[in-house]
């Protein structure tokens, strides 16, 4: 078996694994996914990832505490349940091993969740505009790192993909997908793809797949979506405002089964300046 293969179908069992976070995922089915027999596909998808299977989802669905305890109206035990835990008590057990803080902390806000200055707070004026999207099928590069050493990677990845197939046109639209809080994962977990939308190029049959990049859909439905005007290194302070100041005054939740992404209206962002750069960013609603 090739290298390429062996990452391509290791690729779409993480996915799978994402994808399906809150149901119950059988070892068996991830081996079939991987075509590997179950005997060898614990050590396989542990040498690909750095962690067992168990240890990852784990990983994964606490840090989808973090955020349920600050954005959702669940109480810690039925966040407890939703998180793969029994009762309360080893939830809060586990949760504090992997941040040293319990979930009591976290939904009282006695931790500093990416706090920004003083002067931020007080000349952001971000609007929302709530919108219903149809799915938007990608073809994406996934990188993992902190996300100003993964994304450019990732996007050298996609893009000399898509020009090398004559897939970019105007009407292409670049697309990024942090996964991550860096304020809850650690920089070397973080996942970043970088997509494009070519939905009519896709279903061509002599699509042929380059680099390792995968097809997936961002989700239909409703997003907050919010403009952001300037430089890519100011993301994390949009996204503290939209999550620590517009979200918990506005009558809307966010969504646990989608996930946020970005659309970089700028052409090319490498020839324009960081002040006139234009993304919008689309926040899943429930």
């Amino acid at each position: 078996m090739s290298k390429k293969i062996h990452i391509e179908r290791m690729n779409k069992v993480v996915q799978h694994i994402e994808t399906n976070l809150d149901a119950d995922i059988e070892i068996a089915d991830l081996a079939n996914i991987a075509c590997y027999s179950e005997f060898h596909f614990h050590r396989v998808f542990s040498s690909y990832i750095g962690e067992s299977v168990y240890a990852f989802r784990k990983r994964l669905l606490l840090e989808k505490a973090v955020h349920r305890l600050l954005y959702a109206n669940d109480s810690i035990t039925d966040i407890a349940f939703k998180s793969g835990y029994d009762n309360q008590s080893s939830f809060n057990k586990a949760f504090k091993n992997l941040y040293s803080y319990t979930p009591s902390q976290v939904r009282q806000r006695r931790v500093s969740i990416q706090p920004f200055t003083i002067e931020l707070r007080q000349t952001m004026n971000l609007t929302a505009e709530i919108k219903t999207i149809e799915a938007i099928n990608v073809i994406s590069a996934r990188e993992i790192g902190s996300y100003p050493e993964a994304a450019p990677k990732a996007w050298g990845r996609v893009m000399k993909f898509a020009y090398g197939n004559r897939l970019m046109n105007k009407d292409v639209r670049s697309i990024g997908i942090s996964h991550d809080d860096p304020s809850v994962t650690a920089p070397e977990q973080i996942r970043y793809d970088a997509c494009v939308d070519i939905d009519a190029d896709l279903k061509k049959p002599d699509f042929k797949n380059n680099d390792n990049l995968e097809k997936k859909t961002i989700a239909a439905g409703k997003y907050a979506m919010f403009l952001h005007k300037g430089s890519y290194e100011n993301f994390p302070q949009t996204y503290s405002y939209i999550f620590n100041e517009w979200l918990p005054e506005s009558d809307f939740h966010v969504s646990d089964d989608k996930t946020c992404f970005e659309i970089y209206l700028n052409r090319d962002p490498r020839k324009t300046k960081s002040e006139n750069l234009k993304t919008e960013i689309y926040i899943p609603l429930s």
